[in-house]
């Protein structure tokens, strides 16, 4: 899907056509009517980061959309990527905007985008059509651990998840959160990434990130999938990325070894935390 996208003042605001007349309705023309919209709280909000649940008005009723809002990163996070010798990638709304425009153009499917802007002191704000009528990935093979007779859904529902994957890696694209709860799956088993603000970009992408990214998946996976679903995962996502990844045993290796170390970390935390309490 091609979105035709419009620029104005100065670059500052720019917005997909197809919402040009929700955004006039709503006396939207500016990043400073972007980052003024009031709506409600739906993630705790980083120092850098939140987003909010605003809904919008149209002569057909009220739409329901999301507004992200970036602040600059601190200078810290700069000297860290410096002194830790590790790639820095890019921040703020128009990453992200860039990241779904991309997406859509390579046909894989994500939110849709509205606007997005940004001002000369770094703050940048983006604003989404909200999806609907989804289940996370993680609550619905949750749910069908517990519940007979699903084996087909449950296994069109792995199918799509792992051509998701190979898609958007066959597109060198990463992820980097690449999480069954960043994951919604409609009622038809589309299955819809979200959360796209660390995409990384084809000119970036490598044998780390694949790694990274389906370590992340693994490790979200495995209260909920047997050694035979994963199979099934592998098997359909080394079809649609056209590579022999199907018997790359120290590929498989990484991959197992990174969501290891994904659960390690998390349990160190989890001790953390209650050690604190």
């Amino acid at each position: 899907m091609n979105i035709q996208i419009k620029e104005s003042n100065g670059g500052t605001f720019i917005f997909n056509t197809d919402f040009k007349q929700l955004l006039e309705e709503n006396k939207i023309k500016s990043f400073d009517d972007l980052w003024s919209l009031s709506g409600e709280s739906v993630k705790k909000k980083l120092v850098e980061r939140g987003t909010e649940r605003v809904m919008l008005h149209s002569s057909s009723g009220k739409v329901e959309t999301y507004l992200k809002r970036y602040l600059p990163l601190p200078l810290k996070e700069y000297f860290k990527a410096i002194t830790s010798f590790r790639p820095f990638f890019p921040s703020g709304a128009r990453h992200e905007w860039d990241a779904i425009i991309a997406f859509h153009k390579k046909n894989i499917p994500t939110m849709l985008p509205i606007a997005v802007g940004h001002n000369a002191a770094g703050k940048s704000a983006l604003l989404t059509l909200a999806i609907t009528d989804y289940t996370r990935g993680s609550d619905l093979l949750k749910k069908w651990q517990e519940e007979k007779n699903v084996q087909v859904l449950r296994k069109k529902l792995i199918e799509n998840i792992a051509e998701l994957a190979g898609n958007m890696h066959a597109a060198n694209f990463a992820h980097q959160d690449f999480y069954l709860v960043h994951l919604f799956v409609k009622e038809d088993m589309t299955v819809l990434p979200i959360d796209l603000q660390r995409i990384i970009m084809p000119d970036q992408f490598g044998r780390r990130w694949r790694i990274k990214d389906l370590g992340q998946l693994l490790f979200s996976s495995l209260e909920y999938t047997s050694s035979k679903d994963r199979l099934l995962f592998w098997q359909k996502y080394t079809e649609i990325t056209g590579q022999e990844l199907y018997k790359n045993r120290r590929l498989i290796r990484a991959i197992i070894r990174k969501a290891m170390s994904i659960y390690n970390r998390s349990q160190r935390k989890k001790l953390k935390r209650e050690n604190e309490q």
